[in-house]
C-alpha cells in the first residue's frame, strides 16, 4: 500500500468519525436537557412535599380540637349515665 491509498482510506472514513462525533455531542445535549427536566421535577415534587406537610399539620391540629370536643362530651353523657344509675338505684332500693 503506497501513500495516497492510505490516505484515500483515512478520507473515507471521516465523515463516520465525524457523524459519530456528532451523535455523541447530540446525545450528551440530550440527555444535559433530561437531567435539568428531572431537577424542575424534583423541585415541584419537594414544593408539593411540604404543601402536604402544611395541610398534615393543620388537619393534626383540627383533629386534636375535635378530639378534645368529643372527650368532653363523653364525659358529660358518661356523667348523665352515672346520675341516672344513681336514680335507677335509689328507686330499686324503695321498692324492696
Amino acid at each position: 500500500m503506497d501513500r495516497n491509498q492510505m490516505f484515500v482510506l483515512a478520507l473515507a472514513n471521516v465523515p463516520t468519525i465525524i457523524t459519530v462525533l456528532i451523535g455523541i455531542l447530540l446525545n450528551n445535549g440530550r440527555l444535559n436537557d433530561l437531567n435539568a427536566r428531572m431537577s424542575s421535577f424534583d423541585a415541584r415534587l419537594s414544593g408539593m412535599d411540604a404543601k402536604l406537610a402544611s395541610m398534615d399539620q393543620k388537619f393534626d391540629g383540627r383533629l386534636a380540637a375535635l378530639e378534645q370536643k368529643f372527650d368532653t362530651r363523653f364525659d358529660l353523657l358518661l356523667s348523665k349515665v352515672v346520675d341516672l344509675d344513681n336514680r335507677l338505684t335509689r328507686i330499686e332500693t324503695q321498692l324492696h
